[in-house]
């Protein structure tokens, strides 16, 4: 659920930078920019309110990696139910639902460096991990 309420806030960013990047930039740049604000927002959302972990540089810097899986999940999703059928319009929807587990797991997995589940191996990486100085805390 909480993965969920951070992807809305992180579809409400990038079109919030979106719509405030466009008449200045053009809309590759501003689609861009809307994706580059997006990820580092739902990065630190996910780390403090979903995963409830430190953000780490080392976290930072795999994130990306994560939303990798969700970009070819989706796509792969809208173009097999496109092949079935599914109206071209709904497909992505439909799609974006699905690939919902794929994501969150990659990003659970990016985020707090372990998979969890029976026989699963705890993923280690020796790299440091400092946290990154939000203020405050």
């Amino acid at each position: 659920m909480r993965y969920g309420l951070v992807g809305l806030a992180n579809a409400a960013t990038y079109y919030g930078t979106y719509l405030l990047a466009h008449p200045h930039a053009g809309y590759l740049v501003a689609h861009v920019v809307g994706l580059g604000t997006a990820m580092v927002v739902s990065f630190l959302l996910n780390c403090r309110f979903t995963f409830r972990v430190r953000p780490t540089w080392t976290r930072f810097l795999l994130y990306p990696a994560s939303q990798v899986v969700n970009i070819l999940a989706t796509t792969v999703g809208v173009v097999g139910l496109v092949h079935l059928g599914v109206d071209e319009r709904l497909a992505p929807l439909v799609a974006a639902a699905l690939a919902l587990p794929v994501s969150f797991l990659a990003a659970r997995l990016v985020i707090t460096r372990a998979l969890v589940g029976p026989a699963a191996p705890v993923v280690s990486w020796d790299a440091p991990t400092g946290p990154i100085p939000l203020g405050g805390r």
